[in-house]
């Protein structure tokens, strides 16, 4: 089973809740909350929010965690300009634990740290719900799974002790995304489901890019790059790992189950070269001029310029942001 259908576009199990559907049968029209402006902080939007509407967070740096329900989006006034930020403590600044059909979009998560013996071991040593992360949701409660989607786009995680985990069920598109000098880039933590990893940029995580442990992830026109490990399997099933750039990892792929290797550079488009950014010292990951990047990625689609869609995190059609 694959979030891709054969032509590489996104199938139902990429978003489709697994239950009953959040939304109402009738709803009023969709409504904007904005925050300050009608609310004083995020959460307090969120809490007066319904499924349909949206929470538009106004430029600014906030100091909150946040719980999401289904049905919401979380919208930043751009990633560059809009940041929730951890002050160094053990938080989960934003939570989708059992919502469906939320996005989360438009933010910086910086600055979360670390608080308790697990994160003493690697991020597959315990069970998600004992880590710190700055984007977080657990797929099961007591009595099983709890249906949980999201679609995670257009953000920039930088230096947390983890910048996304999906722990159990939690499914999620990640598309379009920075990970940048995180100490774990994105996990799938005990997760036995699907999820999508897509034109993201992994810069300089400092342990590893991509944690895919009992995962099926479809890992794809990624740039993973400057990482103790690129891509680190553990147990089962791995999903397809295709036109993925690779770039001064200490090693690109690793799997703790003693198996024989889930990709290879030279095969299914992945290949070992410097991606040539703008400027990725000033934070700024657009491929140069020459960059194999460009018109290099897996399938047939467009980038919003109407050219072959790009590899990172501007390739593609949700690639046109800031």
């Amino acid at each position: 089973m694959s979030v891709l259908d054969p032509a590489g576009g996104l199938s139902e199990s990429a978003m489709v809740p697994v239950g009953p559907s959040a939304w109402p049968a009738k709803q009023d029209k969709p409504q904007t909350l904005r925050v300050p402006q009608d609310y004083p902080n995020i959460q307090a939007a969120v809490d007066a929010a319904r499924a349909g509407d949206t929470v538009l967070v106004k430029s600014g740096t906030y100091f909150e965690t946040v719980r999401l329900k289904s049905g919401i989006r979380l919208l930043g006034s751009g990633a560059r300009w809009t940041i929730l930020d951890g002050a160094g403590a053990p938080v989960k600044l934003v939570d989708f634990s059992g919502a469906t059909d939320v996005v989360v979009a438009g933010f910086t998560f910086q600055n979360v740290g670390t608080g308790n013996v697990c994160d003493s071991h690697d991020v597959m040593h315990c069970g998600g719900d004992w880590y710190s992360s700055a984007v977080y949701a657990d797929g099961h409660t007591d009595r099983g799974e709890a249906p949980t989607s999201a679609l995670l786009m257009h953000n920039v995680f930088r230096n947390n002790s983890i910048g996304a985990m999906l722990y159990f069920h939690a499914r999620a598109v990640v598309r379009n995304n920075l990970f940048v000098g995180n100490t774990h880039g994105f996990v799938a933590n005990h997760f036995q489901d699907v999820a999508l990893v897509a034109n993201n940029v992994f810069w300089e995580n400092t342990r590893e890019a991509i944690v895919s442990q009992a995962a099926y992830l479809d890992i794809l026109n990624n740039v993973v790059a400057r990482s103790e490990v690129g891509i680190w399997h553990a147990y089962i099933q791995t999903g397809r790992i295709r036109c993925n750039l690779f770039f001064e990892n200490g090693v690109n792929g690793a799997d703790i189950s003693d198996v024989p290797p889930r990709f290879e550079i030279g095969t299914d488009g992945n290949v070992e070269l410097d991606p040539l950014f703008t400027s990725p010292g000033e934070g700024n990951f657009h491929p140069a001029g020459a960059s194999p990047l460009i018109d290099a990625g897996c399938f047939e689609g467009l980038d919003p310029n109407g050219t072959h869609e790009d590899r990172g995190a501007y390739g593609g059609p949700l690639g046109s942001w800031q």
